[in-house]
């Protein structure tokens, strides 16, 4: 199956097939092969290993959680948050992204809040720890911007798809 995803609001086209549970994925030039070794609920782990033009790179276990509201997925892999969006053909241009809500990508506690509101925030920056599962999961900043609102206090239990702090883009 051949996807488009907007990620950082850049358009990616992603090509995964699917045999029970080993995945062949490619995206940005690259190629992997991931295989499901466990799961429960939202959280899961893959063995996944790397591929170049003409031999095998690397091969590594991947700790992951992910969540999708509609077309827009969250994924959390190794301690980093990736959100993204599908691209369906024939829909209309992305929505506005100059405010952009962040939540949880899986059930965890709100462990500090790194911001206030009204501050000015850069891509990458930590926003928020969550933990869950003995994990520690930061949300970050997709973009920059300023924090417009904070919907958590510490040790809140939140689900996904909680909005947890807004950031609206700089302009």
């Amino acid at each position: 199956m051949r996807f488009n995803v907007l990620l950082n609001e850049v358009l990616k086209e992603v090509e995964v097939i699917r045999q029970g549970d080993n995945l062949r994925i490619g995206f940005d030039g690259q190629s992997f092969k991931a295989q499901l070794i466990h799961t429960d609920d939202a959280h899961f782990v893959l063995e996944v290993e790397e591929f170049g033009p003409n031999a095998f790179i690397s091969r590594k276990r991947i700790r992951a959680a992910g969540f999708k509201e509609g077309d827009n997925r969250q994924l959390w892999a190794n301690g980093r948050l990736v959100n993204y969006r599908i691209v369906r053909q024939g829909t209309a241009a992305p929505p506005d992204q100059h405010t952009t809500s962040l939540s949880a990508s899986i059930p965890a506690v709100v462990s500090e809040i790194l911001v206030k509101v009204g501050q000015e925030v850069k891509i990458g920056d930590k926003l928020i720890l969550l933990e869950s599962m003995k994990m520690i999961l930061p949300i970050q900043a997709p973009r920059a911007g300023f924090v417009t609102a904070i919907n958590c206090v510490p040790g809140q239990a939140v689900q996904p798809g909680i909005q947890l702090v807004e950031i609206e883009e700089q302009k």
